[in-house]
């Protein structure tokens, strides 16, 4: 129970970034410590017992590997030291999911339901951020907002509402999958109350791109058809109103909420603020797109051997003519696009590890789900699809250590390793002329 308490505040706390972090040099969440904790417990459960395989594990590793070679790299080596200790710690979190968890399907299960609690809880949380100012009371941890003390634009417990809408994007692709799998994991009306929950925050930290991928996945919910499919798939006006009425309830909310606090015709340039349309700043479009191009340039520039993780920021400084000298100095010369990130961190070389690793977490999946029970099958399933809509959106954010991101992988890890023990039991029963257990 302790492992399972531990794993349930690593998934509540994952989004953490201003709240309970302390800042001695780099930031050291405490999600971090839950992680060490939880990793040795899982020592504990391996030395008691058989370790059990983790998924994409050996790739991992060699790329931890080409990291820590990188480090020398790097004009400010201790950034790097520190990027590869928390890809340790994410490690250690896949590889203690799979072994505390994944041998015993009632723990699995109750971890699934906490996970999926832990982002209707911090979409909860936004949504206080939205509703106190209205009381005339001052809402926590707001980092931006539409009117000044007014109306903010939720962030919950991350840096801004960018990260906010990516965190929460991971739950609410999930929560759509489970509901229309009508699995019963927890209730129907409980999976629909969380969607909407998640949704409406999504949506009222008015991230553009958390918007587009919210609909993005509602418009696409009935089948898991590629783009080309979609365009020419038949839809039907009803079911085009249904897809639409979340997003487009909550952005009404919003737009209507900054026009009566604000009344002014300054109202129309604010709600188009970040985007550069009609003489509207920019600021956000330019600073992703200059961003990306400096992280592509850094590449380029060191092509087979990368500059590390901790030193794509000190490789962006250089080509500004600026040397950085300390970790909160870096921060606003961070890489943009995980897998751009990811491909100066590591050269061309360095990032086939990589590859592998994301290669291998997205096809075994589903692969296994085509053999699975069905129970697996649509976790499996479920737990991929959120994944590869969380990297797609991650292209226009930073960076691949997002302790979130992390936390899924951990899941979908544990949910595969499961669901393959299962299988081989079933194998087994049959070859001994047995029926199979159905999973608790």
């Amino acid at each position: 129970m302790v492992g399972l308490a531990t794993a349930i505040l690593i998934a509540l706390t994952s989004s953490f970034d201003i709240f309970l972090v302390v800042e001695a040099g780099g930031n050291f969440r405490i999600g971090q410590i839950f992680v060490i904790i939880l990793t040795i417990l899982a020592i504990a459960r391996t030395i008691q017992h058989s370790d059990v395989p983790t998924l994409g594990l050996l790739p991992l590793l060699a790329w931890l590997v080409v990291q820590v070679v990188f480090i020398p790299a790097t004009a400010f080596w201790p950034k790097s030291v520190g990027y590869c200790f928390w890809l340790l710690l994410n490690i250690c979190l896949v590889f203690s999911f799979v072994q505390l968890f994944s041998w015993n399907s009632r723990l699995l299960n109750r971890l699934l339901q906490w996970y999926l609690y832990s982002f209707g809880l911090i979409a909860s949380f936004g949504l206080v951020q939205f509703t106190l100012p209205w009381l005339g009371l001052q809402a926590p941890l707001v980092t931006q907002w539409w009117v000044k003390d007014r109306i903010p634009r939720l962030n919950g417990f991350s840096y801004e509402p960018s990260y906010y809408a990516a965190y929460l994007l991971i739950g609410f692709v999930l929560c759509g999958s489970l509901r229309d799998a009508k699995f019963r994991l927890i209730s129907q009306h409980k999976i629909k109350a969380l969607r909407w929950l998640i949704g409406s925050s999504i949506v009222l930290s008015s991230s553009r791109l958390g918007i587009i991928f919210l609909a993005l996945d509602v418009l696409s919910r009935r089948t898991w058809k590629s783009p080309i499919q979609l365009l020419h798939a038949p839809i039907k006006l009803s079911a085009i109103a249904k897809a639409s009425f979340l997003p487009a309830l909550s952005t009404a909310i919003l737009v209507a909420a900054i026009i009566f606090a604000s009344l002014r015709p300054a109202t129309a340039v604010l709600l188009l603020a970040g985007t550069g349309l009609y003489g509207a700043p920019a600021h956000s479009v330019v600073e992703r797109a200059t961003s990306l191009i400096d992280t592509l340039t850094v590449f380029v520039q060191h092509p087979l051997v990368g500059r590390s993780l901790g030193g794509v920021s000190f490789g962006i400084a250089d080509l500004h003519g600026v040397t950085l000298r300390s970790f909160q100095d870096s921060k606003q010369y961070e890489g943009m696009a995980i897998f751009a990130e990811v491909l100066a961190a590591s050269g061309v070389l360095g990032i086939i590890p990589f590859l592998v690793f994301m290669g291998t977490i997205i096809r075994k999946p589903f692969e296994l789900a085509r053999r699975s029970s069905p129970e697996y099958s649509i976790l499996l399933r479920a737990l991929t699809r959120s994944l590869i809509v969380e990297l797609a959106v991650l292209q226009f954010n930073q960076n691949i250590l997002r302790p979130y991101l992390w936390v899924h992988l951990a899941m979908l890890a544990a949910v595969y390793a499961a669901a393959k023990s299962e299988l081989v039991r079933a194998d087994d029963s049959l070859n001994f002329g047995q029926h199979p257990e159905l999973p608790g």
